[in-house]
């Protein structure tokens, strides 16, 4: 058998799971229809009606990922990335053509096709991260969910920090940038990820924790960088030259990750040199077959009395969740989890949406401010809620759920924030709003792939994430878009100004997200048994 070129061979699991991160991060591209919006309602001859039916065009592309799922069950990785990549690149590179009048406007329906297939290319990378990530992983799901959720809900931060610092105020360009950005990060990175075949484990992973804190590190510290950055620049007069350098410094600190892998394998060769060699040791390498799409690993086998009956025995229980999908779909459990997304997550994409238009109608004339906060709180949301979920679970035994309930109450009184709009609470209730729905997209993967299994979870989670896009499909066209063109009517113009634009769409929303965490709570007792088997050696360790 020939060797593999140097560039396409095998990779650690941290040099994987970095590559996800990346993955993530050119994914988010939802988060940024505010910023770009505006010139499609201009040269399409939009009115808002209109744009909310874009943005459910978009929340549906965005999370209709069946089929993301299914070819990550035949396909390598790198042709599923390349896939994704191309997908995204036609559909907004289309989207680019018409708003650059380079040909001719097709009828309304047609746009809304497009922007589906455009944002449907994210869910391709999406899964891909995932998947990959919580095979090699499967111990420390929801620490890994809630790095990969956050470096996608700060996707919309970054490509904001790239607009305004060589594209503001040109939409058009910018919706160009989303078209050609994703397939050139790809390229790098699916040499990173490597033939997906194979996936080198090291032996020794005794750092694993410490691995996880300073990836954790460098997030945190991305996510205090771009918010520093956004008031700087919401507060201050800041010049071209100083946006640029902003940037450069953003992109340097994207780059720390790449240390995690090389200090994970320093730190198993200098293990390995002051570990004697024993004839039976107490840790083995295995390798670890997934019989579903052949995907091979090779994992530590820790054999301390310890992990035996705590680590890798919540293991193998979890292993035992694998369910077939007429199994999942029987199963009461599933769907309550999938009503609980619809209710509260479902008007997180709503609020999102219409981010814009709200700091408009109260005021604010720099609302790409408010986008990039949200994401930067969706960014912060997704890793704690990732962290502290984790904590919940594995360290006291709590359903996982418990945590999902959590955030819909966070999200409920974000939403009353927004309806009743006192003086300067904007800023309060975007982070209220962001956090928990970021919780949210940490929790709900996790619990999904304890309660139900990782054979089938690529198709699973992609089931499950429309949910989300039905819900702000009826809270958009039936509610927030109608109520809002109602009141610019009363004010004899095409645009709301006031409360009064959304304060009845989000006081609905406030009461479908406790219904929400009334459900979560609901599936939290049904699964108490189940999680307290998994973790009772934990809990009381």
């Amino acid at each position: 058998m020939f060797p593999m070129p140097s560039l396409w061979k095998e990779r650690s699991r941290w040099t994987v799971l970095v590559a996800a991160c990346w993955m993530e991060a050119t994914s988010g591209l939802s988060y940024v229809f505010s910023t770009y919006s505006g010139v499609l309602k201009s040269e399409l001859g939009c009115d808002q009606r209109h744009i909310n039916r874009l943005a459910v065009a978009k929340d549906l592309g965005d999370h209709i990922g069946l089929a993301a799922g299914f070819l990550c069950r035949i396909l390598p990785n790198w042709a599923v990335l390349l896939i994704g990549s191309f997908l995204i690149l036609g559909g907004y590179g289309f989207l680019w053509l018409l708003t650059n009048h380079t040909v001719p406007a097709p009828p309304f329906w047609l746009v809304c096709i497009i922007m589906f297939i455009g944002t449907n290319g994210a869910t391709y990378l999406d899964t891909t991260a995932l998947v990959t990530s919580l095979s090699n992983f499967s111990s420390s799901r929801a620490t890994v969910v809630g790095l990969l959720k956050g470096f996608k809900g700060l996707s919309g931060a970054l490509f904001n920090q790239i607009y305004a610092s060589f594209l503001a105020p040109d939409q058009t360009s910018f919706i160009l940038l989303i078209a050609l950005g994703p397939i050139v990060v790809m390229m790098p990175l699916i040499l990173m990820v490597g033939p997906g075949s194979t996936m080198k484990i090291s032996v020794n992973d005794d750092n694993e924790d410490l691995n996880f804190r300073l990836l954790y590190g460098a997030s945190m510290l991305l996510a205090a960088y771009m918010l520093t950055v956004t008031l700087v620049q919401d507060l201050c007069s800041v010049n071209e030259n100083t946006n640029i350098a902003f940037t450069i410094v953003l992109f340097l600190i994207l780059l720390l990750p790449l240390f995690v892998p090389k200090i994970a394998e320093l730190s198993s060769e200098r293990h390995n040199k002051e570990t004697p060699q024993l004839e039976n040791p107490l840790l083995r390498e295995r390798w670890v077959v997934d019989g579903e799409d052949g995907l091979t690993s090779r994992v530590s086998n820790v054999c301390t009395e310890e992990q035996k009956l705590s680590g890798d025995a919540t293991e193998l229980l979890l292993l035992e969740t694998d369910q077939s999908l007429s199994k999942a779909f029987r199963n009461m459990k599933f769907w309550l989890l999938i009503f609980s997304i619809f209710f509260s997550m479902g008007s997180g994409t709503t609020a999102f949406n219409n981010l814009g238009q709200m700091a408009e109608a109260q005021g604010y004339e720099n609302t790409e401010l408010f986008v990039s906060m949200s994401n930067i709180w969706n960014f912060v949301g997704r890793l704690v809620g990732g962290y502290v979920s984790e904590t919940s679970t594995s360290v006291y035994g709590h359903p996982r759920t418990l945590g999902l309930a959590l955030a819909q109450v966070v999200m409920a009184a974000g939403h009353i924030l927004f309806a009743t709009a006192p003086p300067k609470t904007i800023y309060v209730a975007v982070f209220l709003v962001a956090a928990g729905y970021g919780a949210e997209w940490a929790i709900f993967p996790t619990a999904l792939s304890e309660l139900f299994g990782l054979q089938n979870f690529g198709i699973l989670y992609n089931f499950v994430t429309m949910a989300s896009p039905a819900g702000s499909l009826i809270y958009s066209t039936f509610i927030a878009g109608p109520v809002y063109d109602r009141q610019a009517r009363k004010q004899g113009s095409s645009t709301c100004e006031g409360t009064i634009c959304f304060e009845t769409t989000f006081f609905i929303m406030a009461a479908v997200c406790v219904i929400a965490a009334a459900l979560s709570i609901a599936l939290a007792i049904r699964t108490r048994s189940f999680y307290r088997r998994c973790y009772s050696d934990s809990a009381f360790r």
